[in-house]
């Protein structure tokens, strides 16, 4: 079958990596994936697995604007021309559009909630699809009793990573090159990786490390990722004092090698779906500190494979940092738990297997 995937952008995001990991994945299942979107950053990626990018002028914040009419009508001549049998729909933009042309085609629509949405127009206009995956149970309840989506119309299907990806360990001294390569010194390393805005909460980190640092000097942050508050989070970690001891680093699909320089990854998100970033962090072996906010807690046991801590509560996240760094026993073996979690139940290939099979039974196969 021919399943052509719809989203606003393909730049470094949650939403992308989701598409690109599930794309290569069900080839295996014999579906073939399109991409159609305004591009980004990762259409290099598209291309080395073999997927094709159609370019699509539907950047945009309206949902109901003209670009996301417009590209309804371009997306149903795609459907057409290429002989789709079903369309995943993945933001508010890409649903819209893809609602438009599901009417004038008649070939079905499923979509991905990849996190939680205000009512507004949604509540006048359903364009969640034949069949709406929620990432998780948090997001499932909030499809059902915030948006008004039925029971039967949800499928809750937990995102997957590739956890051989995040297997590699690196020798003491491939490390030490590594944290070189960035500036980094020999000594422990927290770090998050994540979209800098502030939904996902990194000013919290940089407030937490300051507690940390006085309390273990030699610490060190890494902070990665790209968004409309990296100003203000280097102006907030220079306020704070420990400017010097943060590195910024860019979006990039390599998330792997800078995981593997952190002791503790932290993330401590205000919202969350599920977190990618997160179940990669947890692949790598990483002990870790999120936020007890949705998806997660579908993720981490407190205490087991993670540390839960409360909501914007900068205290309580340089209390697990601190935790953790000064007892390597614990440390170690809430990464070895997380990382065997991740293998037991969040894998890519159990999620290709439940959306091909949600496919298929969509499109009528």
């Amino acid at each position: 079958m021919k399943v052509l995937h719809v989203t606003t952008h393909f730049n470094v995001g949650g939403i992308t990596k989701y598409i690109l990991n599930l794309a290569k994945a069900v080839q295996t299942e014999g579906v073939e994936v399109i991409v159609a979107s305004s591009g980004g950053d990762l259409e290099p990626g598209l291309k080395k697995c073999g997927i094709r990018h159609l370019q699509l002028n539907i950047k945009t914040k309206f949902e109901f604007g003209p670009k996301a009419i417009i590209s309804g009508f371009k997306i149903a001549g795609i459907i057409k021309n290429e002989k789709i049998d079903l369309l995943h729909a993945h933001t508010r933009v890409s649903q819209v559009a893809s609602a438009i042309a599901s009417a004038i085609t008649g070939v079905p629509v499923v979509t991905t909630c990849h996190g939680y949405f205000k009512k507004r127009s949604r509540a006048l206009v359903d364009t969640w699809g034949v069949k709406v995956i929620a990432i998780s149970d948090a997001v499932r309840m909030h499809l059902r009793d915030d948006l008004g989506v039925s029971e039967p119309r949800i499928k809750l299907i937990y995102s997957g990573v590739d956890a051989d990806r995040f297997s590699r360990v690196y020798s003491r001294e491939e490390m030490l090159a590594l944290k070189r390569s960035i500036g980094l010194r020999d000594g422990p390393v927290i770090g998050t990786i994540g979209r800098l805005s502030s939904i996902k909460g990194q000013k919290y980190l940089i407030m937490a490390f300051r507690e940390v640092m006085a309390e273990r000097g030699d610490t060190q942050c890494v902070i990665v990722g790209s968004g409309p508050e990296e100003s203000a989070l280097k102006d907030l970690a220079g306020s704070m004092g420990v400017y010097d001891s943060v590195k910024f680093i860019e979006s990039c699909d390599d998330t792997h090698r800078y995981l593997s320089m952190m002791d503790v990854f932290v993330f401590p998100s205000i919202k969350e779906g599920l977190g990618i970033a997160l179940l990669e962090a947890l692949a790598s072996g990483r002990a870790c500190v999120a936020s007890r906010i949705g998806g997660i807690e579908d993720i981490i046991t407190d205490g087991r494979n993670g540390i839960l801590i409360d909501v914007e509560n900068s205290h309580g996240i340089a209390d697990a940092i601190l935790r953790l760094l000064d007892d390597d026993v614990l440390r170690k073996k809430i990464g070895e738990e997380g990382r065997a979690m991740v293998r037991s139940r969040f894998t890519l290939n159990t999620m290709a297997d439940n959306i091909t099979k949600l496919y298929r039974e969509t499109a009528g196969e």
